[in-house]
């Protein structure tokens, strides 16, 4: 029985056309903007690893999450407070780390205590998450940092669940990045755009983040301390070419003030934006991929349009073609027939995957018929961004 055979005949790098230009760096300290679904968009030139503070509590939030997954409107599980748990509170409050009140017996959901974690920074309960998931402060940082390296995080490493400990450590593009995953949660989205929170012991309690609200501003997270100074994640959704895209931006060591991260992160946003467009990469039918079965060779193509991504000039893409599985067939009487190929074609950058499109044969009737001349990529782009917009119904690629 001959053997089946998959040959990917595309593997190349495409690149938008054209100079990013200028972003508006802060004077000191570092930046980074990035866009959930397309990637690091820049970052300043400057990017030492420094103290992160409270932007830690954004991989806490995204191992709680991956590790207990809510929907919105989900509370998730209760837990009930522990006279440990009071304690935590109290040596917080008694050392002047961020906190909110608990009471021994208090009962708070799953998605309280993210609240709690991320609207006033509650060291404490990032405390009580770690311990909850992992059974140990420890055992949940060993967690955050195999995440991080899962995730491509190069530059970041974590010594707590909190920030608190200045060896929880990062640059800015590692946390935009971060954060534009953490963002990628509906979940999140819903708790970070809050400006306040009520809770038992506290009552009101407010968001930290003093960008909050302002030109679209949905979140993220935000620290400070004395060594670190300010250092702010923030996020808002603009309209790219009548696509929805959150746009992220990072600024840490911000001097005097979170006021001064939230404008360094402001006009970061401001600057960015407008380069952005959208872009999508067109390939030639006959010259993605090929089956080859003794003396019978098929072509593959797309079985749709590439989408179009949210770009910007200078941005590099990866074309490959996946083999998801080649297996033999033959049929009742033992000949061999040609086998189903299930392969994708994979854009990808240097931070994951963009784009994800299924080939088919090539004279398959769902084919597509976007082509261009064979051995050639084209690239087509639509109208730059600058708008803003309020909705988050799409928030990925």
């Amino acid at each position: 029985m001959p053997k089946v055979q998959l040959t990917a005949l595309v593997k190349s790098t495409t690149v938008v056309p054209g100079t990013l230009g200028p972003i508006a760096w802060p004077t000191t300290g570092q930046g980074a903007v990035a866009v959930l679904g397309s990637g690091l968009m820049a970052a300043s030139p400057n990017q030492p690893i420094v103290p992160i503070v409270s932007l830690t509590k954004m991989m806490t939030a995204y191992v709680i999450l991956h590790d207990h997954p809510l929907r919105v409107g989900e509370s998730g599980p209760s837990l009930t407070m522990t006279a440990s748990d009071v304690a935590e509170w109290v040596y917080a409050d008694s050392t002047d780390e961020s906190n909110v009140g608990i009471k021994k017996g208090e009962v708070l959901s799953e998605y309280q205590l993210l609240e709690a974690l991320l609207i006033p920074s509650a060291d404490n309960v990032a405390v009580k998450l770690a311990e909850w998931d992992a059974g140990s402060v420890p055992a949940f940082v060993a967690k955050m940092n195999a995440t991080a390296r899962k995730l491509g995080l190069a530059s970041t490493s974590y010594a707590d669940s909190s920030g608190v400990n200045p060896h929880s450590q990062s640059d800015a593009s590692d946390q935009a990045v971060l954060a534009a995953m953490l963002m990628s949660n509906p979940v999140v989205r819903t708790i970070v755009r809050e400006p306040s929170v009520p809770f038992q012991v506290n009552g009101t309690v407010w968001n930290f983040n003093p960008a909050l609200g302002t030109d679209g501003i949905i979140g993220v997270k935000s620290g400070y301390t004395s060594q670190a100074k300010a250092c702010l994640a923030t996020a808002a959704f603009r309209d790219i070419g009548g696509k929805n895209a959150l746009v992220v931006a990072v600024s840490l060591g911000q001097p005097f003030s979170l006021i001064s991260a939230a404008h360094a992160d402001e006009a970061l946003l401001d600057s960015a934006t407008p380069k952005l467009e959208l872009w999508r990469p067109t390939f030639s039918k006959t010259e993605l991929a090929q089956v080859i079965q003794g003396t019978s060779i098929t072509p593959l193509a797309l079985a749709r349009k590439v989408p179009a991504v949210v770009a910007w000039p200078g941005l590099q893409l990866n074309a490959a073609v996946v083999p998801l599985a080649v297996p033999e067939t033959s049929s009742s009487n033992g000949e061999a027939k040609r086998a189903p190929v299930v392969a994708d074609l994979v854009l990808s950058d240097g931070l994951g995957v963009v784009a994800t499109v299924p080939l088919v044969s090539a004279d398959s009737p769902s084919a597509t018929s976007d082509t261009v001349a064979p051995g050639t990529v084209a690239v087509q782009a639509t109208t730059r961004g600058g708008g803003s917009a309020t909705a988050d119904t799409e928030a990925g690629g």
